[in-house]
């Protein structure tokens, strides 16, 4: 499979598998790679078949599967979990609402997530650097990561470009053109009501406060600069719907 890999910061990259088989659309599928302080650290871990693709993209910036310290998963699905068996020396993690969706002998691997009192904040230990917030929708477990050193947001399947052409072929992109579409569509969902959306606008609200330069979904392009925004902008578009 092709897959594309680029630089957030120092020490922050994005790869992304172009898959054209699975779903009846091409997609990007979306892993990250922190490395810091003598860990190396993977957000989500793709599909099983994404493998060969993604030793390849590890390889280019001298990682090693056996060199992954961490894995942790925004959510349980199989396109973001299948893959973390390939990194056999990593600590892995998953919210204790999306553990059960983990095929068995996976799930043996991971550690669930262990919420705090608020029921929104959550920790993964020896990962202070990171912080972990329940987003209500997509699945049970569902969690957006922020990282304070990067400024990255990861936010899984809760908000993504699944199947939309990369714009002008970037990866990691401004793109207003997203943004603006982006908030014309949260705007368009809550005009349908639906009981969902109503979930959908709290977890977003809880993203507000990062002061976020990357909006790394889990599949399709990677939105910088200025994200705090951008999230800000796509929660004012559905509240204001709602009260319309």
């Amino acid at each position: 499979m092709n897959y594309l890999l680029a630089p957030l910061t120092a020490g922050a990259y994005v790869i992304a598998v172009e898959d054209a088989h699975t779903w009846d659309v091409t997609s990007y599928t979306n892993l990250y790679v922190l490395q810091r302080n003598g860990q190396t650290i993977l957000i989500d871990a793709g599909l099983k078949a994404y493998q060969p693709a993604i030793i390849e993209a590890l390889s280019t910036i001298g990682i090693e599967p056996d060199m992954v310290t961490h894995v942790l998963l925004t959510h349980g699905h199989h396109d973001h979990a299948e893959g973390s068996d390939l990194f056999k020396n990593a600590r892995k993690f998953v919210h204790s609402a999306d553990w059960p969706m983990l095929a068995v002998p996976l799930c043996e691997q991971f550690t669930r997530y262990t919420p705090l009192a608020d029921k929104s904040k959550l920790v993964a230990e020896g990962l202070n650097e990171l912080e972990i917030m329940l987003v209500n929708t997509h699945s049970p477990g569902s969690v957006a990561i922020f990282d304070h050193i990067s400024k990255a947001l990861f936010v899984g399947d809760f908000f993504c470009y699944f199947g939309e052409a990369l714009p002008g072929g970037e990866l990691v992109d401004y793109c207003e053109y997203c943004r603006q579409g982006s908030c014309q569509y949260v705007a368009g969902q809550a005009e349908d009501g639906s009981a969902e959306f109503g979930k959908f606008i709290e977890g977003l609200s809880r993203l507000i406060p990062f002061q976020s330069e990357f909006f790394c979904t889990g599949h399709g392009i990677v939105l910088r600069d200025d994200i705090q925004t951008f999230v800000k902008s796509m929660w004012l578009s559905g509240t204001q719907s709602q009260q319309e």
